[in-house]
């Protein structure tokens, strides 16, 4: 019987290149191609996509959107005030479609965040849910 230790080892860093750190991509699934793109300086967290055409996600500086997949424009936006730490999850109520997200500190949070210094969200830990119109 012999123990046996593993370790992973990360690095997080900007690509060359650019000073942005947040990238989401609208790819066609017909033809694999990208339809559209949008970078951001803050690293892009947590997308979640819906059978209604909206994409929610949320990045480490605490901006949670909705976003149009077919386009990518955005339809709605709202600050946090923290980094997303988990998956946006859809719900209905009474015939009412709700959607939630929770915020704090989580490694890839943090370490996300260790590249753009200029940008100084809180960790606070907070679930937020809205009422979808």
């Amino acid at each position: 019987d012999t123990d046996v230790t593993y370790a992973l080892r990360n690095r997080v860093q900007i690509t060359p290149g650019t000073d942005n750190v947040g990238v989401i991509e609208g790819i066609s699934v017909a033809t694999g191609e990208t339809v559209w793109k949008r970078e951001q300086r803050a690293g892009q967290l947590s997308l979640m996509s819906t059978a209604g055409g909206l994409v929610f996600g949320a990045d480490v500086n605490g901006r949670f959107r909705a976003y149009d997949q077919r386009t990518g424009d955005v339809l709605g936006e709202v600050n946090l005030g923290a980094p997303v730490n988990g998956y946006p999850a859809t719900f209905p109520v009474n015939g009412k479609q709700y959607v939630a997200v929770s915020t704090g500190g989580s490694g890839l949070a943090l370490g996300l965040v260790s590249l753009t210094p200029d940008l100084k969200p809180a960790l606070r830990n907070q679930l937020f849910v809205f009422a979808l119109p």
